[in-house]
């Protein structure tokens, strides 16, 4: 058995890949700290692998820690010293935080887990990300890789070349500090949204935004790409993320943009400064499709391909995709259900076994995207301890329990689902999912607005099955597996139906989720598509500011801090009494 880890800087997890090349099990961090971003040494998910999946200490044959820390934390510091005196709060936090660092993960493993840190090795960053894009293909050879981030041990973009999953050469890279992932979230930090958190509410509020304004126009020329020397060029006087500890951008980019946005200030349509923001937004938002194109222009040029994997913070920008789909080379993109650093663990996990790997029937199978095993314990035991009098089971039986969620959501009601594994990604796809009907404007706003306190420029997302989604969207073949995950966002059909949905974004795309066969929501919409409902809205089980609902319990308090009434389990559909 081989176990990844990422951990220190963005969000921690950790994953389990058998002999035979299998993801067995995955988790992050947050979901069991029940902390958001959760960044610390992944204890817990490392011990619920072992647990869950009756493993030793000895049954582990080797460890890898998802980047190499020393050259990580040397970069960050041999940049910033280039900027003294100014960079003097920025050096002398690295020193002083030095042993709470990524560079502490072999004393970790020794306090936590002692004998694993004898098995203990180090993958490369940007390394990490391919394999866990890698494991999500049907085809695991001649292909190329891309990854776009913040910043990754010494780079924050790379272009690989993928002979086979034991030849991966990269060809092209973005030295730090330029970073199209870093620009994103100063822009994200200067428009007051929380970073590493709030660039999805930056991509919704670019719909907004006029792309002609001059707002937008002088957010694009903060970067650019040079068609000469094949480099992406930044004026860096613009941003402070190299050099402080706690400011992204300078005072010159206020004095470019105006004023940073108050983050304490609710953000409304129609109020005095939001405009101003979201032409702020559609031009980082423009700025990242033009770049993102230039950098897969030039992976096809060095590399030939025309089958890309895309992983790394900003693929998680699914606003983009449907752009890059449209470039004439392109047969195929392949962004994996997890592509920040939390799914880097399942990338370090591939890496051991490759390392490793004398094994006759060399294989990285695909993963589910439900990879989590659940948890063998009597729920309904649990449910009854701690919430008996505010809860009661309508339906035990499986599938009166479909039955009876189908036909609350056709009377206008949200559901909440808990249901067998839980979901690789940051993004729900059915087994941790706020669900209602996707055409019912005022059930989705009491999904959107009352249940979840959301801000009222996030869209949520569609999710159907394939055959309904072609009559409503133009969707490309070239991303088709992105829909699954909901990676990537598609155009509704002119002058159809779809633009009225209460799912549909202003400028008329949907961040589309295609049902798998199968699963929790194809059962239960083969339920509702007989009732005239064929679209479900759906968005992830949690209430705002929190991780997503990880299992039963974590939805029986979502239950108790919001108005969700009704909730989908393994044990029934439940109701509280209140």
């Amino acid at each position: 058995m081989f176990i990844g880890v990422t951990g220190y800087n963005h969000e921690s997890s950790a994953a389990l890949v058998d002999e035979n090349g299998v993801l067995v099990d995955f988790y992050r961090e947050e979901s069991l700290s029940r902390i958001k971003g959760d960044k610390s040494f992944p204890k817990r998910s490392i011990q619920k692998l072992l647990i869950t999946n009756n493993l030793k200490k000895k049954d582990i044959e080797r460890v890898a820690f998802y980047e190499r820390p020393l050259s990580a934390f040397l970069h960050i510091a041999k940049e910033a010293s280039l900027h003294m005196p100014r960079s003097l709060s920025l050096l002398t936090h690295q020193f002083r935080n030095f042993n709470r660092s990524s560079v502490s993960c072999y004393l970790d493993f020794l306090k936590f887990f002692r004998g694993l840190e004898t098995k203990l090795i180090y993958s490369d960053h940007h390394l990490s990300h391919t394999l866990t894009a890698l494991a999500y293909t049907n085809t695991k050879k001649d292909i190329c890789s891309v990854v776009v981030d913040g910043f990754g041990d010494r780079s924050t973009a790379s272009i690989s070349q993928i002979v086979d999953p034991t030849e991966i050469n990269e060809l092209w890279e973005c030295p730090y500090p330029i970073s199209l992932g870093l620009f994103y979230s100063s822009i994200t930090d200067y428009l007051g949204f929380a970073i590493n958190e709030g660039e999805y509410k930056v991509m919704g509020l670019a719909s907004f935004g006029d792309s002609k304004s001059n707002s937008a126009r002088l957010v694009r020329g903060l970067m650019d790409w040079d068609s000469t020397s094949n480099e992406i060029i930044s004026d860096m006087s613009y941003f402070d993320y190299h050099l402080s500890t706690s400011n992204s951008f300078s005072n010159k980019l206020e004095e470019l943009l105006g004023p940073a946005r108050n983050p304490f200030v609710r953000l409304v349509p129609g109020d005095s400064d939001f405009q101003r923001c979201a032409d702020i937004a559609r031009g980082a938002q423009d700025l990242t499709i033009y770049l993102l194109e230039k950098i897969f222009t030039h992976a096809h040029k060095i590399t030939n391909s025309r089958r890309f994997l895309f992983s790394g913070g900003v693929s998680m920008n699914s606003a983009s995709i449907d752009s890059l789909a449209q470039l004439s080379f392109v047969d195929e993109i392949i962004i994996p259900p997890s592509p920040g650093d939390a799914g880097c663990a399942i990338g370090a996990a591939f890496y051991c076994y490759i390392k490793s790997n004398y094994y006759s029937d060399f294989n990285i199978s695909k993963p589910s995207l439900f990879p989590s095993r659940k948890e063998i314990r009597n729920d309904e035991f649990i449910t009854e301890q701690i919430v008996s009098n505010e809860f009661s089971v309508l339906q035990r039986d499986e599938d009166d329990a479909f039955l009876k969620a189908a036909e609350l959501i056709a009377e206008g009601e949200v559901i909440g689902t808990v249901l067998s594994s839980s979901e690789t990604g940051p993004r729900a796809l059915g087994n941790r999912s706020l669900l209602c009907d996707g055409k019912n404007k005022e059930a989705v706003e009491n999904l959107n607005n009352v249940i979840k306190n959301r801000s009222p420029f996030r869209p949520t997302a569609p999710a159907m099955r394939y055959e309904i989604a072609q009559k409503y969207y133009r969707l490309r073949p070239e991303i088709y597996e992105c829909y699954k995950s909901m990676s990537a966002t598609c155009k509704c059909f002119e002058e159809n139906v779809s633009l009225e949905f209460p799912t549909t974004h202003v400028d008329g795309t949907a961040r589309v989720q295609i049902v798998e066969n199968n699963s929790s929501l194809d059962k239960l919409l083969s339920i509702l598509e007989p009732m005239g409902i064929e679209i479900l809205a759906n968005s992830s089980l949690n209430v705002s500011g929190d991780p997503t609902c990880f299992d039963l319990v974590d939805g029986l308090m979502v239950c108790s801090r919001t108005k969700l009434r009704y909730l989908l389990t393994d044990i029934g559909l439940l109701k509280r009494k209140k």
